[in-house]
């Protein structure tokens, strides 16, 4: 595959287009082409920086007449767009472009993401987020193609739907933040995996935004919810003293 040129980008601010000249990591299979489609120009920069440290041939644009345009040629692997863009939106794109999508979106409630992915769209992501979800969720469907994204994680008697941004225990929904739900799934990937607060910060919280203590807040009230829900002493999150943190179920009453 070829990358995507940078002549045709928008260079508004200068650094997306800079930024594709940085050759990608090479690898025994070409590079996944992936399109970012962001007005917000600062999110729209740290978003396509985050996807090239995985090797992916990426570049940015603004608005869908600029996707369009940028795309005449080629089509690209996979389209990262915020789910309204002027006089279009991310699922018409996609079906314009003729690639999988994953939908960035500022909407509340189970309904509007359930009625993204019901009109097609492959994997749908809640603003705010943290750049490694973001990042997992662009290999899984790279690699999957559109199978899409796994939709839950189990672990003993808890489960999380990905999808939906639910948590039940033994079938009983457990209530949680945006933010401790992002924060469970990082500690949950994998589970038994410590995770320091930089860490955590990176794949739980929006670029630019947190710091150490508010790792520790958020981590206080995850555990009392999860203790509160049975999950045990702790709710599963353990201290690892000067490391960070780590969910375990060793200790899970029976």
């Amino acid at each position: 595959m070829t990358s995507i040129p940078s002549d045709r980008l928008s260079t508004e601010s200068g650094s997306e287009a800079s930024l594709l000249s940085i050759p990608a990591q090479e690898t025994s299979q070409s590079p996944s082409k992936v399109l970012v489609v962001e007005p917000h120009p600062t999110l729209r920069t740290v978003l396509v920086q985050r996807l090239r440290q995985d090797g992916h041939l990426t570049a940015a644009v603004g608005s869908a007449a600029e996707a369009i345009d940028l795309c005449r040629d080629q089509s690209p692997d996979l389209l990262v767009s915020a789910e309204i863009l002027d006089k279009s939106s991310a699922l018409r794109l996609a079906q314009l472009l003729g690639c999988p999508a994953i939908v960035l979106t500022a909407r509340t409630g189970v309904e509007p993401l359930v009625g993204l992915l019901n009109e097609g769209a492959d994997d749908v992501l809640r603003k705010p987020f943290g750049l490694e979800e973001l990042a997992a969720r662009c290999r899984t469907l790279l690699k999957r193609g559109r199978i899409g994204l796994q939709e839950r994680v189990a672990v003993g008697p808890l489960e999380v739907h990905l999808l939906l941004r639910q948590v039940t225990l033994r079938d009983k929904p457990v209530e949680l933040s945006p933010r401790e739900f992002a924060l469970l799934c990082a500690l949950l990937m994998p589970p038994g995996m410590v995770r320091s607060r930089q860490e955590l910060l990176r794949m739980a919280w929006p670029p630019f935004s947190g710091g150490p203590r508010s790792v520790d807040t958020q981590v206080l009230t995850l555990r009392r919810k999860l203790e509160q829900a049975g999950l045990g002493e702790g709710g599963g999150v353990t201290t690892v003293r000067q490391q960070g943190y780590r969910f375990s179920l060793d200790n899970l009453p029976e």
